[in-house]
């Protein structure tokens, strides 16, 4: 099988431009005084004829002396080649998102958009609860019916009594008042039967003095906001995941998968199991959310207590699941986390109460790797699979950070893999992953400055060809291997999938100093004698009628 390596580097300008990849939008953020509002896309769905309806997280505060941004739901239309069409909010005072998940669907000609409206606890935002005359008690979960203009025509609430205790001489609430405060926590939905399955926590406030459990709900809604089932499914206590018991902290978006016969609800933890080497649980409800089993995930190279982070699953089209997880390093549990796929036949019907893992696979750097924040594979017409997720060499530092995707085949083996965001300074975060209609790919991400007060937050739009071979990766500006960490020291590590190729290095004078043959994914050479200075790499491939023919090329700085 012919594997390569690609990767492009991130270019931040303000707006909407077109690059070789197909397109590219993006949305600059500064704070400072002409910069008070922005929108975030979180996800998408591509209509029939091509454009792309985007849920988005509505950030506006009322002045730039405003310590933080306050968050409202949203939603953004963009055409097929990535022009913005238009965008809309849907602000309430005293209300906030806590989380930023929100899901969209299409019905009858109209779209919907699945929110979830909380009270605002940031003191410094000009939308905190306490400057109204009355604050809420409460907290919403919200359908909005949406015309072809995502103009409102109906909105449909949920409201229950939350806790609004604030915690304000805790550390951990002053950081994050919103995650920390009593919310609606919607974190999983998707249609079926006709109506919207979902999950949401109920979350209480940080040790508010009258605390009680967070508490999980799963929900059957109709397309006119109706709750037709409701089931309390469980309660999360102070002593278990974290000191508060918040689930928020632990959870994404996009637990649940849905078979002809039940619903899978993935969860971190060992469960009822006295397994402490079990890293996930797979809860089996059927259509009235009645439990009917636990079964239990113990992966590879897995070590005591080591639950599984940042979850996110995906039936596949031959009845098994794909989860994207982060996972601790067996080498270096304390400081090193990396990025992890399965495959999981989770067939109701077995009769071991252990998943059984059909495929999996590890990446990741010496560093904290994150996998994608809501949608980490999914799966293309032909049936292999695009996977992504970032992998940093350095974290918070001016090392690098990379998002990777990658297109795998049914074994989940590597096809092709492209590194984008290769940038000194730069901090990147893949939210999510979606193969489009055409056999390309989009991904939605963050990227942040690491030594200025601005970021972006990017939509990119690849197309099939890009993951065919070596020449149409580099016509869409793709490179197939990148060195690191770029300015380096003692060490000069080149990431490449190509197999047998020959590295060279050069000095600025064009010398010769190093020559060896690539033979893994991650090579390392030693540059402890190098002068300090710029060096040119070139990577090579044999070709039998044209001899080593160059296929990639770079500079290093030490």
């Amino acid at each position: 099988m012919r594997r390569f390596v690609t990767f492009i580097t991130l270019v931040f300008l303000f707006g909407n431009n077109v690059f070789s990849q197909e397109w590219e939008w993006q949305w600059m953020s500064e704070y400072g005084e002409q910069n008070t509002e922005y929108y975030s896309p979180i996800g998408f769905m591509e209509l029939s004829n091509g454009d792309l309806l985007a849920p988005a997280i509505y950030l506006s505060r009322g002045s730039s002396q405003e310590y933080y941004y306050s968050e409202s739901p949203g939603i953004m239309l963009f055409s097929d080649d990535g022009n913005l069409i238009t965008q809309k909010n849907f602000f309430r005072p005293g209300y906030c998102i806590s989380h930023s998940a929100q899901y969209i669907f299409e019905k009858e000609n109209n779209f919907y958009l699945l929110t979830t409206y909380s009270p605002e606890h940031t003191p410094g935002s000009y939308n905190h609860f306490k400057n109204y005359d009355n604050p809420p008690s409460d907290a919403n979960l919200s359908l909005l019916k949406l015309d072809d203009q995502l103009n409102v025509e109906e909105v449909y609430d949920n409201s229950w009594t939350i806790d609004t205790y604030e915690a304000q001489n805790e550390l951990e609430w002053q950081l994050l008042p919103n995650a920390y405060s009593g919310n609606i926590f919607l974190f999983s939905a998707f249609e079926d039967d006709g109506d919207i399955i979902g999950a949401y926590w109920k979350c209480e406030s940080y040790k508010s003095l009258f605390q009680g459990d967070d508490t999980l709900f799963f929900f059957r809604m109709n397309f006119n906001g109706e709750i037709i089932n409701k089931k309390c499914i469980g309660t999360v206590g102070p002593s278990k995941n974290d000191n508060r018991g918040g689930a928020p902290l632990f959870y994404r978006t996009n637990h649940f998968v849905v078979t002809d016969s039940c619903y899978i609800f993935y969860d971190s933890g060992n469960g009822n199991s006295n397994d402490y080497y079990v890293q996930g649980t797979a809860r089996y409800f059927d259509k009235d959310f009645n439990f009917l089993r636990e079964r239990y995930l113990k992966g590879p190279n897995c070590l005591i207590n080591d639950m599984l982070y940042n979850i996110t699953v995906k039936r596949s089209d031959h009845n098994t699941t794909y989860l994207t997880t982060q996972k601790r390093n067996p080498d270096n549990p304390h400081h090193d986390e990396n990025c992890r796929l399965y495959e999981i036949n989770d067939d109701i019907n077995a009769t071991s109460n252990y998943l059984e893992v059909v495929h999996y696979n590890d990446r990741g750097t010496d560093e904290w790797d994150m996998s994608s924040y809501r949608y980490g594979v999914d799966i293309k017409d032909d049936n292999s699979i695009y996977y992504t997720y970032t992998l940093n060499q350095g974290y918070y530092t001016n090392l690098d950070s990379w998002i990777v995707i990658e297109c795998l085949d049914n074994n989940l083996d590597t096809i092709s893999t492209m590194y984008y965001g290769v940038n000194n300074d730069v901090l990147d975060r893949v939210i999510t992953l979606k193969s489009t209609k055409d056999g390309g790919v989009i991904i939605i991400h963050d990227a942040d400055k690491l030594y200025s007060d601005n970021g972006a937050c990017i939509i990119t739009k690849f197309p099939a060809s890009a993951f065919v071979n070596i020449e149409e990766a580099h016509a869409h500006n793709l490179h197939l291997a990148v060195a690191y960490p770029n300015p380096g020291g003692d060490v000069m590590n080149i990431r490449t999938g190509l197999r047998n190729a020959v590295l060279t290095v050069y000095d600025i004078n064009g010398r010769k100093i190093h020559e060896q043959e690539i033979t893994d994914d991650v090579t390392s050479i030693d540059a402890s004698n190098w002068q300090s200075g710029t060096y040119i790499w070139k990577l090579g491939m044999r070709n039998e009628e044209l001899g080593m023919k160059e296929v990639e090329s770079g500079k290093w700085i030490k």
